[in-house]
């Protein structure tokens, strides 16, 4: 009941919550037995999102330890979640998933569709963690009981946040090719250790070609601010479309695999332009600024009349913008400030907000819309005001980023009446930091065109 219900709310909430695309889905044989393999950096998000873009109910399985208490173990269970449990919770629970791998194998035998994280762990980083042995267990041990005649599959997925706690921030959901255990059946039957080794490590392996990957943690920094830097300028150069959160995905992993091509090569050049980079933007913080706003392109093309329509546009829009958020901020409010006290984790922190926001939306919304029944008596005014409340909701979420654009522009306007040298510092790291990008990317290039 739980799934049926929830399904449609994640379907328009999460959709809020980020902006996202898929490719690949239609790759999915939902008329044979499934198993979905995702990367896992963003708690509860990572199975629902998956699974409100299948048709077919998917079965989820989550870390053990959750399932604690009766009521709790009656929900996860109505939402279609399954234990499955970890070495570190002790060998007498790992037993427990003797029970858990009967119930995947009869499952599957119904060409049912299941996600399991071969990670077993959620970690909030562009990069794949070691993959654990359970779901190439589960699959093999499943081909096994219907000798290799089930034709089971295993489905690779990247699931790519530009900032999984960011509320609107960017997410790309890559399905890879579908694979068949049927070409392991022989070196199972021969060696079965062998054989899942060699497995979870092709799946290890495909799933990265998914995903970005950023090998040394200490360049997670760096690589985030080349991005924001140096993001448009390579998609412009590729003539891609701004636009596209799957071509933005090709060039933010072009950009990790060139600082992870040069850390091997020349560790000294990452840190200089660590020590270009990181301060470059801290300053930029430091007077509520962005890199775009120092683009060339947006400097030289702005007219007066582009601050004539800007104030235009502020002008009309801010009241409307304003009667949205009267209307639909609250459930937002108060998750944003529950999840800033209470949630410490940072894999769970869009998890909370996200589920806390869509469970408090529907009651406020509710509440509004007795309210002016009551209050008006009228059919026609409640029908308008029921439109109304998820009408100015869809404007505050286009018309924000309009709005933060606008004033940025301002910003900085102001900064170089007041402080024109200092914008003048600015654009002369920017540039200097460009031309080295420039250089590296170019020493990356044509040694990809070498191998």
């Amino acid at each position: 009941m739980l799934y049926e219900i929830l399904k449609p709310l994640t379907n328009i909430f999460y959709r809020i919550y980020y902006t996202f695309e898929i490719k690949g889905l239609k790759k999915i044989p939902l008329d044979k037995p499934v198993i979905l393999s995702p990367n896992h950096t963003n708690g509860f998000i990572d199975p629902v999102i998956i699974g409100m873009l299948l048709k077919p109910k998917v079965r989820f399985f989550a870390r053990g330890d959750v399932f604690k208490g009766r009521l709790i173990k009656w929900a996860l269970n109505d939402m279609n979640m399954s234990p499955m449990f970890r070495l570190q919770e002790g060998y007498s629970e790992v037993k427990k998933n003797d029970k858990t791998f009967e119930e995947c194998k009869k499952l599957l035998s119904e060409n049912k569709a299941l996600l399991i994280f071969p990670e077993a762990i959620c970690v909030q980083e562009k990069r794949l963690q070691p993959l654990k042995k359970g779901l190439s267990r589960i699959v093999f041990q499943a081909e096994e009981a219907f000798d290799f005649k089930q034709n089971v599959y295993v489905v690779p997925i990247g699931l790519n946040y530009s900032d999984a706690k960011k509320f609107r921030s960017k997410l790309f959901i890559h399905f890879g090719e579908p694979i068949s255990l049927k070409k392991y059946e022989n070196d199972f039957k021969e060696n079965k250790v062998h054989a899942i080794n060699d497995f979870t490590k092709m799946l290890e392996q495909e799933m990265r070609k998914l995903i970005i990957t950023i090998k040394n943690k200490d360049n997670d920094q760096l690589v985030e601010g080349v991005h924001e830097i140096y993001l448009h300028q390579w998609m412009t150069e590729k003539k891609y479309d701004p636009k596209s959160i799957e071509k933005e995905f090709h060039v933010r992993k072009e950009i990790a695999e060139m600082v992870n091509y040069q850390d091997e090569k020349d560790p000294d050049e990452v840190i200089s332009l660590k020590k270009k980079i990181i301060p470059y933007l801290k300053q930029l913080n430091k007077y509520s600024l962005r890199d775009h706003l120092l683009q060339p392109e947006t400097i030289n093309n702005t007219t007066i009349t582009d601050f004539l329509l800007e104030f235009i546009i502020i002008w009309i829009g801010m009241p409307i913008y304003g009667l949205g958020l009267m209307m639909n901020y609250l459930p937002f409010y108060i998750a944003k400030k529950f999840v800033a006290k209470k949630i410490k984790n940072a894999e769970f922190i869009a998890s909370v907000y996200a589920n806390m926001s869509m469970l408090l939306w529907v009651p406020v919304y509710g509440i509004q819309l007795l309210i002016v029944a009551l209050v008006f008596r009228n059919w026609n005014l409640l029908l308008i005001y029921a439109i109304l409340v998820p009408l100015t909701g869809f404007f505050v979420l286009k018309y924000y980023p309009v709005m933060k654009r606008i004033f940025g522009r301002w910003r900085l306007l102001r900064l170089v009446r007041k402080e024109r040298k200092v914008v003048e510092i600015l654009m002369n790291e920017r540039a200097a930091i460009i031309e080295e990008l420039n250089e590296i990317k170019k020493e990356y290039q044509e040694a990809d065109i070498k191998i």
